[in-house]
């Protein structure tokens, strides 16, 4: 054997260990994607059902609270804001409410501005006159009433429906706050508290 001939065999020796070298750093690379996914779908799954149970237990009052209750409004009563035009308030929006009181909220998707809150106590079913056109749709739940600024005190649940919600002339919608699997108005749970109503 020649030296050209040594040098070859070398060179494919080396070749084949790096080969084997990098194929286990990919097994074990793959094995560490599956360690981490065993364990960070379980992780995730819990996550879901946590941020669910939160938003029934601040719904139902388990937190905390020391502060005195005031009486909550008059179920169907309205909080609009003061540059909403009495002609545009043509279509109907009725709420059904479980065991918690609701406000549902209206607000202006590209500005943020409040346009109507409508007040709906536990175990009841209203419908209101609302204002026409594209709006962002915000609940407000709760057992303890604390008034306009600071609503159920540390039981407020806010959420946000995800879809806005459009009304036109004569159109009627329907929210049912009492939960269920099946329900067909997704939302999403806020990290901050709604703001006070003036």
């Amino acid at each position: 054997m020649g030296l050209a001939d040594r040098d070859y065999m070398r060179a494919r020796a080396r070749s084949r260990g790096h080969a084997r070298t990098q194929a286990s750093r990919h097994a074990a690379g793959r094995d560490r994607i599956v360690a981490i996914a065993r364990v960070a779908i379980p992780v995730l799954s819990l996550l879901t059902y946590l941020v669910l149970m939160y938003g029934d237990m601040k719904r139902g009052g388990w937190m905390p609270d020391w502060k005195p209750a005031l009486p909550f409004p008059e179920s169907g009563s309205v909080t609009a804001a003061r540059d909403l035009s009495r002609k545009r308030v043509s279509s109907h929006l009725a709420v059904q409410t479980s065991d918690a009181n609701a406000v549902v909220q209206l607000f202006d998707p590209d500005t943020g501005a409040h346009a109507l809150s409508i007040y709906v106590a536990g175990n009841d079913r209203v419908e209101v006159p609302v204002p026409r056109g594209i709006w962002r749709v915000r609940l407000v739940e709760g057992s303890k009433w604390h008034g306009p600024a600071d609503y159920f005190g540390p039981n407020t649940s806010y959420e946000t429906v995800v879809n806005l919600m459009t009304f036109d002339k004569g159109w009627h919608h329907r929210i049912d706050l009492r939960r269920r699997p099946d329900g067909n108005l997704p939302t999403r749970l806020m990290v901050s508290g709604p703001e006070p109503l003036k």
